[in-house]
């Protein structure tokens, strides 16, 4: 017969669980709402009287909104245009402009090339304009085009007047109904996971949390601190450190982070909320030691749930040996993919988290990890399309979670449904928490139109890619944790099916295996296919092969053929992920030890004697374990014990690896000690080296960096009358490769060109030109020609003693795009002793090829924050933006791209990496600046290194500025369900 009390305590627990189940579903309803729940939209609008013309480089490039009236009984004309008109465009024209003109008693408007009106010019002629999501009328006249607007024109003053709204859809800020919609959603998930605690004091198992004396430093923990910590300070970049520190000094004044330099500066949501952290951070310093304290801190939580929670959960009695092992394992991965701003370091503690809580969950039979846990994935998963991955462990666990459920009575299915919804819809708070639904769809339908967006079936270009030399994708440091966790995953699926995996924890372990597996075919998902994207798996792929270390070290692969067969695995996969340089992305590769080539000693390539030892001794030991067996020994079919395990040659390789990484930078920063690097630039950042002087000491490589304002200040004067045949001096240059000023226009500053030569051939040996004295010290610039060329031709420069005897010939760069290109030289290095220099060029192609080149120069230079003072907004590329964090990038505020003066491009080797930013089609912020600006470039010099180009500035000039505009500012209430108009104008191919 039931007691008082026991009626009194099933009483208490039926209300709990209906309180449980209530405020799981509050949490779930008010996320579902906080998604359309309403903004307050920012809005622009130009308001243009027509008196005079001005710049107005909208981005994206269509307006939301155009309204324009044109008299049209003025005298014949431009009336109105969107885009600069000739003798007013920029350097590359935006198509897709709107304009109408009058000529002889007849106003035609055209929109895009295409006539969209045509009628006569009578004295009461007014035509209205008007253009908005739905398209463009003119007069009668309506078509679904809207114009491209990067300025507004008139002939005739007084004859147009307009007002224009840009599209600034995704400045907007949360309403008062959807920050109380976010509150109460959070507050009732904290009441619900308050209330589960108190129901697993009563039925779950008590196990600790964590092992005793966990928070004790061991020395292992030391190692890895170090080496992240050093690393920090001295390491590579990550590919995309610039394009992400960009997006986040752009958020200042766009309002929100979208991605800048392509996709029309979408916002990243549903991605990205850790940026807004990231953001905060720079507002301290943007410089890159302390933007890298995040991903460094992530590491060490990593290290520790690996070495603390996750590691013993996999394995039995972890040893001394298995902790220093998995160290050099994460270290491996972590180093080469992690350490910067790119989202994997983020993933990796967040599905480590959650596998440690799901493991809890299962082992305690509680029901607040899974919660817990629930809550974490949602928030790793809308930090980037890959942290779908921190979700694995629950599928790969779904068996123990559904016994768990039937075992907790107190919460039935009812109360593990609402525990569920209403943990995991907190990952619309974090989705949600900058943008509406509809924006949001919206800014995804735009990346995904303009892509890259691959199908899954080309995930195989990734595995291509990481084992391509030729590309730092296919580098040495990204193959090595990936192809041991590939060989880890195979060798632990066999073991653990054949059940011969001793010192492992078969069910967690199975787990974690089914987990990787998943991980990769996730990554068949993502819309690109880079190798960095393999950094998400450090956590479990540091764990799997920890795995296979310790159950090898435990006895698996015991017998002598099978601890022959796997060390010939681990011999040919270290070949594999040997024979690759030590290559890193951008100016973090500069002098690195084997960065261009293959490892070697003494010209013995270190993979192919990893490959060959390997095999030696695993054939070695096949021949003992034939000779055992055949003469029937005692023990035969034992591995003898001078035949190596497997387990700690995988350590040695993991361990070597990191040991080059490290030391390949370290020792960059010592041979680069009087120029650049990324390390000498951040101990100098950090007060541990002198400045470099004029920049001061934490602007980044433009601390270096000086610049030559007059590339024609510095030409040299020929001692001897040049040889020129087949060559014209000054002129012939093709219609599109004039030379660049003030070179071809008069006999100081001479060029030559082979282009329409008579004999379609040609020869140029120019005069010898007298070298200054100094020109070999480390502090004189370089000896410098242009030259452009097409075809099969030649260009060198010939260095030689006073006398001319020739003491080296140094050829150019091919290059055979026709664009003017600089070559640089040192004397000091190519011609020690040199004092005459002379250019040769050959042009031996009868068809259609030419080469142009100009005479040699000594560039006059001065600091370049003499010419661009810090403080000054500039256009920066995704390739060198932190490597320069003192700069601030042009604004893409107000629906305009700012109209700044300079632009700061990577060098010449790295400035096709950057053309989306220039491209109409990919949504580049800075197609409109080029529309309307001229662009000349000013070559920089790095001091004490002469030849190479880390950063190219150029100068914009704007026939037309932006003036005469009346800006009004306003809010706009906008539903969280509102349709919206595409950004994308599909009637113009997706242009704009």
């Amino acid at each position: 017969m039931p007691t008082p009390d026991s009626d009194s305590a099933a009483s208490g627990q039926a209300g709990h669980r209906w309180l449980i189940i209530g405020l799981g579903l509050v949490s779930a309803l008010t996320a579902v709402l906080f998604t359309v729940a309403p903004v307050n939209a920012e809005t622009t609008t130009y308001r243009w009287d027509g008196a005079q013309d001005t710049a107005l480089p909208l981005y994206p490039y269509h307006p939301a909104r155009l309204d324009a009236t044109v008299r049209c009984a003025d005298p014949d004309g431009l009336l109105f245009a969107t885009t600069p008109p000739k003798g007013k465009q920029g350097a590359e024209p935006l198509a897709g402009g709107l304009e109408i003109r009058a000529a002889d008693g007849t106003v035609r408007a055209e929109l895009g090339g295409t006539e969209l009106f045509r009628r006569p010019a009578g004295a009461d002629c007014q035509l209205t304009v008007h253009a908005d999501g739905e398209g463009t009328t003119v007069g009668t006249a309506r078509t679904t085009s809207r114009p491209s607007v990067t300025g507004l024109y008139t002939e005739h003053p007084g004859a147009v007047s307009a007002q224009i709204e840009p599209d600034t859809r995704w400045v907007s800020a949360p309403s008062a109904a959807k920050i109380a919609l976010g509150v109460v959603s959070l507050l009732a998930l904290l009441g619900m996971i308050v209330l589960l605690i108190r129901r697993d004091r009563v039925a779950a198992r008590r196990i600790r949390l964590l092992p005793r004396r966990a928070w004790v430093p061991r020395p292992a923990d030391l190692v890895v601190t170090g080496v992240l910590g050093v690393w920090s300070v001295i390491g590579a970049l990550t590919v995309d450190d610039g394009y992400i520190s960009t997006m986040l000094r752009a958020r200042e004044t766009s309002g929100f982070t979208g991605n800048y330099f392509r996709w029309f500066n979408a916002p990243e949501a549903p991605w990205g909320w850790y940026y807004e952290l990231y953001a905060l951070l720079g507002r301290v310093t943007p410089a890159m030691v302390w933007m890298r304290l995040p991903s460094v801190l992530l590491g060490l939580a990593s290290w520790f749930l690996i070495d603390r929670v996750v590691l013993p959960r996999l394995v039995n009695r972890p040893t001394r040996w298995t902790r220093w092992a998995t160290a050099a394992l994460f270290l491996a991965w972590y180093v080469a993919f992690d350490v910067g701003l790119r989202p994997e370091p983020w993933i990796v503690f967040g599905s480590l988290a959650v596998f440690a809580l799901v493991e809890r969950a299962v082992a305690a039979n509680a029901v607040t990890p899974v919660a817990i846990g629930l809550v974490v994935a949602g928030a790793t998963a809308t930090t980037n399309p890959l942290g779908i991955a921190a979700f694995l462990p629950f599928i790969a666990a779904v068996r123990p979670l559904f016994r768990l459920v039937r075992r907790r009575s107190d919460l039935r299915v009812l109360g593990a449904v609402a525990v569920v919804v209403g943990a995991g819809a907190s990952a619309l708070l974090t989705a949600f928490y900058d943008q509406p639904l509809t924006a949001v769809l919206e800014s995804t339908a735009v990346r995904q139109k303009i892509g890259p967006d691959l199908p899954w079936q080309s995930e195989i270009n990734r595995y291509g890619t990481l084992l391509d030399p030729s590309v730092v994708e296919g580098a040495l440091n990204r193959r090595v944790p990936v192809l041991l966790m590939l060989l880890a995953m195979v060798l632990l699926a066999v073991l653990l099916i054949w059940r011969r995996a001793p010192g492992l924890a078969v069910g967690p372990a199975r787990r974690m295996v089914v987990i990787s597996v998943l991980c990769l075919v996730v990554l068949t998902f993502t819309p690109t296919k880079w190798t960095h994207h393999f950094g998400a798996l450090a956590g479990f792929g540091t764990v799997l092969i920890a795995m296979l270390v310790h159950t090898v070290a435990r006895g698996a692969l015991s017998s002598v053929w099978e601890r022959a067969a796997a060390l010939g695995l681990v011999a040919a996969t270290t070949w594999l992920a040997w024979s690759a340089p030590n290559w890193w992305w951008m100016q973090s590769d500069y002098d690195v030890r084997w960065g261009d080539t293959v490892p070697t000693v003494k010209g013995v390539r270190l993979a192919d004697l990893a490959l060959w030892a390997g095999l030696a001794v695993a054939l070695a030991g096949a021949v003992a374990g034939v000779w055992q067996t055949a003469k029937r020994r005692d023990g035969a079919g034992r591995a003898p014990r001078w035949l190596p395990r497997s387990s700690w040659v995988i350590v040695a390789v993991a361990a070597a690896t990191v040991a080059v990484e490290v030391v390949g930078q370290a020792q960059a920063v010592k041979v680069r000690w009087s120029t650049y690097s990324v390390g000498r630039s951040n101990l100098a950042s950090l007060g541990l080296a002198a400045s470099a002087g004029k920049a001061g000491n934490s602007c980044g490589v433009e601390d270096w960096l000086d610049v030559e304002p007059d590339i024609g200040a510095g030409v040299l004067k020929p001692s001897s009358p040049a040889s020129a045949e087949g060559f014209a001096t000054n002129t012939a240059f093709p219609p599109d490769a004039a030379p660049p000023a003030p070179f071809g226009s008069d006999p100081e500053h001479p060029a030559w060109s082979s282009h329409g030569s008579p004999s379609r051939t040609g020869t140029l040996v120019s005069g010898w030109y007298d070298l200054p004295a100094d020109v070999g010290s480390p502090d004189s610039p370089p000896v410098v020609i242009s030259r452009a060329a097409h075809g099969k031709v030649q260009v060198s420069v010939e260095f030689a003693k006073a006398d001319g005897t020739v003491l080296a010939t140094m050829k150019a760069k091919e290059d055979t795009s026709g664009k003017w290109l600089d070559a640089r030289f040192d004397p000091r290095w190519q011609a020690p002793g040199a004092q005459r220099v002379r250019v040769v060029a050959r042009d031996a192609d009868p068809g259609a090829g030419w080469v142009a080149v100009t005479a040699p120069r000594i560039p006059r230079l001065t600091p370049l924050t003499n010419v661009v003072p810090v403080p000054e907004p500039v256009t920066l590329d995704w390739t060198n933006a932190f490597v320069l964090p003192c700069r601030t990038p042009a604004s893409l505020a107000d629906g305009i791209v700012q109209l700044v003066r300079y632009r700061f491009a990577p060098g010449q080797d790295a400035q096709s990496l950057v053309g989306v930013s220039y491209a109409a089609d990919a949504g580049g912020p800075y197609v409109p600046l080029y529309a309307d600006a001229k662009a000349t470039e000013l070559p920089t010099y790095l001091r004490g290194d002469k030849v190479r180009e880390p950063v190219a500035v150029f100068r914009y000039d704007y026939p037309v500025p932006m003036r005469g505009l009346t800006v009004e500012h306003g809010l706009r209430p906008t539903s969280g369900l509102a349709k919206q108009t595409a950004v994308l104008d599909a009637a113009s191919g997706g242009s704009g």
